[in-house]
């Protein structure tokens, strides 16, 4: 079997009820594009069926991998761990809870074949019904632009797609960071990358619960904060001779099984 062009990479927390549907959907979607890719699931943690789910679809089709977390490390360590496990020389980065749609993928990835940016960032535009959404995305969007000097218009997005070495570099930071994926957009234009926005529709979830509190005024803050404190970091780091070394993320040891590891 080829390598893939592109890994799509889903951290799961209690997803078991989406699993099925986020693997038929984004298969179905490269499929259509004609994209040679794979899907990486990383359970992070999860105390319900989703890493049942998640080997029963490898069972179904050997372009979907698995990996384990055993307790809960985060999102930023799911894509970590699933970037580890990749081999698309393209990444892309969507939620596993189908608010991002799988069928958007190609969109994004012929925007970056098209050379429109470095990075392709989903510009996710909620139904009416989801109201509180669609005020703190603006109200904390409109706070990381005018810290960031950009003109982002949906900076915390985290449905995106790359080269999988320029993911790598955007996920590359030395502090301490609890809401890191949402400042994935301020990262990869800090680092000079250029940023192509791309229009997608966001679904509500079906299934599960969000990570966020029904008002999350003390999150926003504390993201504000991180990213303070990120260009903090951006202004005392060195740049590195060998950028590569981004591509080095350690697989947390309390993995239960990893791709290749008999379970």
């Amino acid at each position: 079997m080829t390598d893939p062009t592109l890994s799509v990479i889903a951290p799961c927390r209690n997803e078991a009820a989406n699993i099925a549907a986020l693997a038929a959907r984004t298969l179905a979607a490269l499929d259509q594009a004609g994209i040679a890719g794979e899907l990486i699931l990383i359970d992070d943690g999860s105390t319900d069926a989703t890493w049942s789910e998640i080997e029963s679809q490898e069972r179904r089709d050997g372009r979907v991998r698995g990996v384990r977390h055993e307790t809960n490390l985060g999102i930023e360590a799911a894509w970590r761990s699933g970037l580890q496990e990749a081999r698309g020389r393209l990444a892309c980065l969507i939620d596993s809870d189908l608010q991002n749609r799988p069928e958007d993928i190609p969109r994004l990835y012929a925007a970056f074949v098209k050379g429109e940016g470095a990075v392709i960032q989903a510009v996710r535009h909620a139904a009416s019904t989801m109201h509180r959404h669609r005020l703190f995305t603006r109200g904390l969007n409109g706070l990381l632009n005018l810290l960031c000097n950009t003109r982002l218009r949906d900076h915390k997005s985290g449905f995106i797609l790359c080269e999988r070495q320029t993911l790598a570099e955007v996920l590359h930071h030395r502090f301490r960071y609890r809401y890191y994926q949402a400042m994935i957009g301020a990262a990869a234009a800090a680092r000079g990358y250029s940023i192509a926005e791309v229009d997608t529709d966001f679904d509500p979830r079906l299934h599960g619960e969000s990570f966020l509190p029904r008002f999350p005024i003390r999150a926003s803050v504390r993201i504000v904060w991180e990213l303070l404190k990120f260009r903090v970091e951006l202004w005392t780091e060195r740049p590195r001779a060998n950028p590569s070394r981004a591509l080095e993320p350690m697989l947390d040891p309390r993995l239960a099984r990893s791709v290749g590891q008999p379970s």
